[in-house]
């Protein structure tokens, strides 16, 4: 149990962390809007293609790697942690060797113009260095540095881009929000680095890189590498089949719907389970099986709550953001976005399960039951889009968000009656 002087001493922290990425997701929604107001419609979903292509390509680079050095790091000391760091960037620069060439079919097939390929490059190498510095910097013990880096990365320089655009109309365009992206990704860089400055970097060069450690760090990595590749294919897919399909405008559309929609859960994520999932998993490792199945019904009420509490105010205040847009289509097609809205109270409700399967360690059966919904959500985008548009990449996105609900519960159905069956049989012996 926590003692007051300790909640005291954490509250600083936690009002810190969760003031940065309050003002980061504000900061790109006040982006989004300045686009939708001020530029085109096809601007709109050059960006949207844009931010989900690095998103993406960030994967790629990474390959979720951290999430197997994340317990090497924690497990010793600081001479020990710079070769770990060391080895890590190690896989990355191979990585890069394979994955950066790739990603040039991006611009082979008119998913993004030419025009912004170099911009592209230095983009999704920089977004992927400084997320893995800010994830460091939390296994360091170093939180509010780490999503202070990740506001000046991704917020920070909204509001001088934007204050520019406003003032010269002639800088209301990708190019200068990407230039001022590069240099947020920059200062980030600059800033997040200092910390490890400290460090004894002269070992660096007497042990040569581990090719068998980066070996066993890819076969750990691997399921939730899968897993995240599918659930990604679940945001972001239909964005490109609506470009292929029906053109820029339409993916400006939809994107401005998926945003305001996503909000359900990015407000959730970062309010909300971040903070309770430890809790949760902590109860699993250290209490009892009655204990854990009471934190969880606290985790499912807490969430649902929450998930309906803010979707009924992204339901009243989306007329006035469609109506700022001053452009009647985004408030014509305001289906869309009570559908995707749907969709993200779907995937609010699905972490309840997930995070049951998490706790008691099922990694591969939500990595199985994304990869359904990833090839639900294919599919239904390649039905759907070309007869209903934005509508019916809207529907696919819910329908493979309620597949992957009802895959990851019944999942943990099955393994709760295991477990049930399982204390049953140790009882009688």
């Amino acid at each position: 149990m926590i003692h007051k002087n300790q909640l005291q001493a954490l509250l600083p922290a936690v009002t810190a962390n969760l003031s940065l990425r309050a003002i980061s997701i504000l900061a790109k929604f006040a982006l989004l809007a300045y686009l939708g107001r001020y530029t085109t419609l096809a601007d709109l979903g050059t960006y949207g293609l844009l931010v989900t292509s690095l998103g993406l390509g960030v994967q790629l680079l990474g390959m979720e790697f951290y999430i197997f050095n994340t317990r090497e790091i924690l497990g010793c000391d600081e001479p020990e942690r710079v070769i770990l760091f060391r080895d890590q960037l190690v896989f990355h620069s191979l990585t890069y060797i394979v994955v950066l060439p790739g990603l040039s079919i991006l611009f082979f097939t008119n998913t993004l113009p030419w025009e912004l390929i170099t911009w592209f490059y230095i983009l999704v190498v920089l977004e992927h260095l400084s997320q893995e510095l800010s994830r460091l910097l939390i296994v360091l013990g170093r939180p509010v540095l780490a999503n202070f880096i990740e506001f000046i990365r991704s917020g920070s320089w909204i509001a001088i881009a934007v204050t520019i655009g406003l003032q010269v109309p002639e800088y209301r365009s990708i190019k200068t929000i990407v230039t001022f992206w590069v240099l947020g990704g920059l200062l980030s860089l600059f800033i997040g680095w200092k910390p490890l400055q400290k460090w004894d970097w002269s070992a660096t060069w007497k042990i040569r890189p581990r090719l068998d450690w980066m070996r066993n760090g890819v076969s750990v990595a691997i399921p939730f590498f899968i897993s995240s590749v599918a659930l990604n294919t679940i945001y972001f897919s239909d964005r490109f089949i609506l470009q292929q399909f029906l053109g820029l405008e339409q993916v400006g559309l939809y994107t401005f719907h998926q945003s305001v929609a996503g909000l359900v859960y990015t407000a959730i994520t970062a309010g909300v389970i971040g903070i309770l999932y430890p809790k949760l998993v902590r109860a699993f490792l250290v209490g009892t099986m009655p204990q854990y199945t009471q934190e969880l019904k606290t985790f499912a009420i807490i969430i649902t709550s929450a998930t309906i509490v803010v979707s009924v105010f992204l339901i009243l205040v989306f007329p006035f953001a469609a109506d700022f847009m001053k452009d009647p289509r985004f408030l014509e097609t305001r289906s869309t976005f009570l559908v995707l809205l749907l969709a993200s109270i779907i995937q609010n409700l699905s972490f309840i399960p997930h995070y049951d399967l998490y706790a008691r360690s099922f990694d591969r059966d939500l990595m199985w039951a994304t990869i359904f919904a990833a090839v639900v959500n294919i599919g239904l985008n390649v039905l759907l889009i070309p007869k209903f548009g934005i509508l019916g990449a809207a529907w696919a996105t819910a329908i493979a968000f309620l597949g992957l609900l009802v895959a990851k519960t019944v999942a943990a159905r099955i393994r709760f009656q295991e477990t049930a069956r399982a204390v049953d049989y140790g009882g009688q012996n």
